[in-house]
């Protein structure tokens, strides 16, 4: 059963691909196929995985109405794909709403801002009301990322992360430099950053969030 993961955040620059690329990756090692899908203007994703280091699929769509058709062509091939991830440019637009709706995950990345802690609340309400309108359910966590855990911001947002009842992970993507390499080397992250998103989907296989490590999370109509 394909499985649907939707990365979105409201603001820029809040780790998305980061965080698409290293749950992609790691799946990937662990024997998973897997395709990405960037809707992304920039283009970030795509490149990755056009360097070719990481055995996926891969495919960039420019155009709302050509995104659900992508998802039911990568669904219906013979290659039967254990993970579909989306990367999104921000969720105030048709393409991030479909993203969302096909999804029957969403992961919303936070850094340790106050921007982004508006943006993850703002993400997480928008993901509820399309949820609502479609009468299914989503399950969504924000994922903090590239963060100092004992610094006093980090503690902050995640209070007010808390205080708004926003499920969020516990488990975290340190600040570590090989996040940043990825998308300049093709591979998934290495080393002690490999190590921190190693407990980011640690987390996530205790939650039966993912399909492909026995998971609950069922498959989203596309």
């Amino acid at each position: 059963m394909t499985q649907i993961i939707t990365v979105v955040q409201e603001k820029g620059g809040a780790g998305k691909t980061t965080l698409l690329i290293s749950i992609a990756s790691l799946m990937v090692a662990d024997g998973a196929k897997v395709a990405v899908i960037d809707t992304d203007p920039k283009d970030d994703l795509y490149d990755w995985a056009d360097m070719g280091q990481t055995d996926l699929d891969y495919l960039f769509v420019k155009h709302d109405e050509e995104l659900m058709p992508a998802i039911k062509k990568l669904k219906s091939s013979d290659a039967k794909y254990d993970a579909i991830l989306i990367d999104t440019a921000g969720f105030k637009s048709a393409m991030a709403v479909y993203a969302i709706n096909a999804a029957a995950l969403v992961l919303i990345p936070s850094k340790a801002n106050k921007g982004d802690a508006k943006g993850a609340i703002k993400t997480y309400a928008h993901v509820q009301s399309v949820a609502e309108n479609m009468d299914k359910e989503i399950k969504s966590y924000v994922v903090m990322m590239d963060i100092d855990a004992n610094t006093n911001i980090t503690h902050a947002v995640l209070d007010a992360i808390d205080e708004q009842e926003i499920p969020r992970l516990n488990a975290v993507c340190a600040h570590r430099t090989g996040f940043k390499e990825m998308t300049t080397t093709g591979k998934g992250p290495e080393k002690s950053a490999k190590e921190a998103a190693k407990v980011v989907l640690a987390e996530l296989q205790i939650k039966k969030a993912l399909n492909y490590y026995g998971g609950e999370n069922g498959e989203a109509a596309a």
